[in-house]
C-alpha cells in the first residue's frame, strides 16, 4: 500500500525546467554545471517555499549523474539520481544548521570534508538549510573549510534572512536570490497540478490560493490541498473562504464605505459580523493592511502592473476604491492597521484591538493625535470645496404677467429684497465659516475653517442672486447688515482662489460692522495695522472686492475697511442695530463693587455671619 504524499512533495521538480519563477538561478546554474565551472560554494537566499533546497539537490543531481550527457539535466535513472531523490545517497548529505549550530558540530563537517566520495568521480554536496542559525563561533570555525574545500566538495548554503550571515561567509559564497513566484504563474502552475488530481478548480478561488501563498510555491499547493479536502475535490472562493477563515471581497468594501461615510455603526457592525462567522480577525487586519496599501498606490501611481503582482480584478478593485476614500484617510488606515496586527501579536484581544481601530477611523474626532486633526481638517476642506451653496432662483423669479403696454411686468423691489433675503439665509444657513449671532451677547461667532492651499484646484462657483430690475451692478437696490454678513464668507472663499493666499490672509481678518445705504463698513482688529493699510492701498484687491460681492448681493456696494476702534456710528439709515459689543476695560474698572460672596450665601440660605 502506497503511503499519500502531500502535494508539495509530490511535485517538487526532479528537473532544473521544473523549476518555475527562478529562470535567473535556473539559467545561470545550468551553464555553469554545462561549461563545467562550478563554484565551491553557493548561497541561495530568498523567501520560504521558493525552491532554494529544491535547487541545491537538482545541482547534486547534475553533478553527480552518470548518464548526463551535454545538457545539465539529469537523467533521474541512474543510481545516483535515484539516491539522491529517495535521500538515501552517502554523497549528498543534508543538515538543518539550526540544530547542528555549534562548533563541534563544524568540527565534524570539517573531519568529513577530507573523506573521498562514495561513487569514482562523483562530488560530495554539503547541503545547509537555515544556515543563518550558525552560531558566530560554528560561523568562524567554517570559514576556512568553505574558503578552501577539496576540489570534489561543494557547499550549498540556503538561508531565508541572508542578513544574519557572517559577512565573511557571504563574501566567500556565490549568492543567488531566489524571488517570491509571482500571482499569474502560480495560479498557472496550481491550474495544472489541479487537472492532473482531478479538481475542479475555478479561476477566483486559485487567484485567492496564489495571493494569499505570497509568492510561495509550497504554500500555495499546500492551501490548494486544503481547499480540495474541504470542498471533495472543488477549490472555488467561497472554499477558500472557509478554509482560511478569511474574509470576503464585500467585507473589505463595505470598511472602505464605512470610512469614507464616517458611520461608526456600520463599522462595528461588520466587525461583529465577521466574528459571527468564525472569521480570523487577526488575519483580516493583515489583509485590511494590504487592502488599503493597494488603494494607496493606486492613489499615487498609475502603473499599478509594473509595480505590483496582482490579478487584475483585484487592481481594477484597487482603483475603484481609490476614487471613494480620501487619500489621508487611506494613509492613517495603514498607520492604525499596522499598530492594531503589532498588539495582536502581542497577545492583545483580536476584536477589541480591531474594533478600536476601525472607531479610531471613522470618528476621528476620539483622538487627539495630529494625523486626526489633519484628517478632520481635511475633510473640512472638501466640505467647503464640494459643498458650497449655489442658489438657483425661483422658475417665475420675475413674473410674466403683461401690462397695458405689452411688456412684461418684473417684481417690485420690495418683493426682490424678500428673494434676496431668503437667498442669503439659505447661504447662511449652509456654510460652515459663516458669522452666527449667539445666543447670550449677540456677539457673531467667527468658525474658521482652513481655507484650502494656493494649488488646489478651487472651482469659481457663480451665487448670483436675483435683482430689482436688471444686471448684478444695479445701484438701486438696498441691503441688510444680515445680507452682507451672510454673503461675505462666500466672497473671501473667492479671493482665495482667485488671488492666492497672501492676499486672502489681508481679507479673512475683517468682520462686517455695518451698512449704510450702499456703503459696507469692515472692521479690522486694531493690533493688525499692516493688513488695514493693504488692504485701503491695494485698488485692485478693493476692486475685486466690491464686483464679487455686487455680483453675490446683486447690487453695488462700496467697502470701507477700518481698525474696530474707530467710531461708527451706532445706528444706520437701513435701521440695523449695531451687534453688541463687550465692555471696554475702563468701563468694568468704573463699575460698582461687586456683592460680597458670603452676603450673598447668607442671603441666599436665609442665615447669617457669626464672627467667632
Amino acid at each position: 500500500m502506497t503511503r499519500y504524499q502531500a502535494l508539495y512533495r509530490k511535485y517538487r521538480p526532479q528537473r532544473f525546467d521544473e523549476v518555475i519563477g527562478q529562470d535567473h538561478v535556473i539559467g545561470t546554474l545550468t551553464r555553469e554545471v554545462t561549461d563545467e565551472k562550478v563554484a565551491h560554494a553557493y548561497l541561495f537566499a530568498g523567501p520560504r517555499g521558493t525552491g532554494k533546497t529544491t535547487t541545491a539537490r537538482l545541482l547534486a543531481k547534475s553533478l553527480n549523474c552518470t548518464n548526463r550527457t551535454t545538457g545539465a539535466e539529469p537523467c533521474n535513472e541512474c543510481a545516483s539520481c535515484a539516491g539522491i531523490t529517495e535521500g538515501t545517497s552517502l554523497d549528498v548529505i543534508e543538515l538543518d544548521a539550526a540544530s547542528h549550530n555549534k562548533v563541534e558540530d563544524v568540527r565534524e563537517i570539517r573531519v568529513n570534508v577530507g573523506t573521498v566520495a562514495a561513487a569514482e568521480g562523483a562530488r560530495r554536496i554539503y547541503i545547509l538549510d537555515e544556515a543563518h542559525m550558525l552560531s558566530r563561533a560554528a560561523g568562524n570555525a567554517l570559514l576556512k573549510t568553505l574558503e578552501e574545500p577539496p576540489e570534489h566538495v561543494v557547499f550549498v548554503l540556503a538561508t531565508t534572512e541572508p542578513y544574519k550571515l557572517l559577512d565573511t561567509i557571504r563574501s566567500r559564497s556565490q549568492r543567488f536570490d531566489f524571488h517570491p513566484v509571482s500571482s499569474e504563474t502560480l495560479i498557472g502552475y496550481l491550474a495544472e497540478i489541479s487537472k492532473r488530481e482531478g479538481f475542479t478548480a475555478d479561476h477566483a478561488g486559485l487567484s485567492m490560493i496564489a495571493t494569499h501563498a505570497r509568492g510561495s510555491v509550497r504554500d500555495s499547493m499546500s492551501l490548494l490541498e486544503q481547499v480540495a479536502a474541504l470542498g471533495d475535490g472543488t477549490v472555488s472562493s467561497e472554499g477558500v473562504t472557509r478554509a482560511l477563515g478569511l474574509a470576503d471581497d464585500e467585507a473589505f468594501t463595505g470598511l472602505v464605505a464605512a470610512i469614507a461615510d464616517q458611520d461608526a455603526p456600520a463599522a462595528l457592525g461588520l466587525v461583529a459580523q465577521l466574528a459571527s462567522r468564525g472569521a480570523d480577525l487577526r488575519r483580516f487586519v493583515a489583509d485590511a493592511l494590504g487592502f488599503f496599501r493597494g488603494i494607496f498606490l493606486a492613489q499615487y501611481a498609475p502603473n499599478l502592473e509594473e509595480i505590483t503582482d496582482e490579478p487584475p480584478e483585484i487592481l481594477d478593485e484597487w482603483r475603484r476604491m481609490a476614487k471613494v476614500v480620501p487619500s489621508s484617510d487611506v494613509l492613517r488606515a495603514i498607520d492604525l492597521f499596522s499598530e492594531a496586527l503589532l498588539h495582536l501579536r502581542q497577545g492583545r484581544e483580536e476584536r477589541l484591538m480591531l474594533e478600536l481601530a476601525v472607531i479610531r477611523l471613522t470618528r476621528p474626532e476620539t483622538t487627539v493625535d495630529a494625523e486626526a486633526l489633519a484628517v478632520r481638517m481635511d475633510r473640512l476642506e472638501r466640505d467647503v470645496k464640494v459643498g458650497a451653496p449655489r442658489y438657483q432662483p425661483p422658475a417665475a423669479s420675475p413674473t410674466k404677467e403683461t401690462g397695458d403696454g405689452g411688456q412684461e411686468k418684473r417684481d417690485s423691489p420690495k418683493e426682490a429684497t424678500g428673494h434676496r433675503r431668503r437667498a442669503t439665509g439659505e447661504i447662511q444657513d449652509e456654510m460652515t465659516d459663516s458669522r452666527q449671532p449667539t445666543a447670550d451677547s449677540g456677539e457673531p461667532e467667527q468658525v474658521e475653517v482652513e481655507e484650502p492651499t494656493a494649488s488646489d484646484s478651487v472651482p469659481t462657483t457663480d451665487y448670483r442672486l436675483p435683482t430689482t430690475d436688471g444686471g448684478p451692478g444695479e445701484a438701486g437696490s438696498t441691503v441688510t447688515l444680515a445680507d452682507f454678513s451672510a454673503a461675505w464668507p462666500v466672497v473671501v472663499s473667492r479671493i482665495r482662489s482667485d488671488f492666492g493666499a497672501r492676499r486672502h490672509a489681508f481679507v479673512k481678518v475683517a468682520e462686517p460692522r455695518s451698512v449704510e445705504g450702499s456703503v459696507a463698513v469692515l472692521t479690522m482688529p486694531s493690533h493688525q495695522h499692516f493688513h488695514l493699510e493693504q488692504l485701503n492701498a491695494d485698488e485692485q484687491l478693493r476692486g475685486a472686492l466690491e464686483a464679487i460681492t455686487a455680483e453675490i448681493l446683486g447690487c453695488t456696494v462700496t467697502l470701507q475697511f477700518r481698525s474696530d476702534d474707530d467710531q461708527v456710528p451706532a445706528e444706520m439709515e437701513t435701521g440695523d442695530e449695531l451687534p453688541l459689543r463687550a465692555p471696554e476695560k475702563d468701563d468694568l474698572a468704573e463699575g460698582e463693587d461687586p456683592e460680597d460672596p458670603a452676603d450673598m450665601v447668607a442671603d441666599l440660605l436665609g442665615g447669617k455671619i457669626v464672627e467667632e
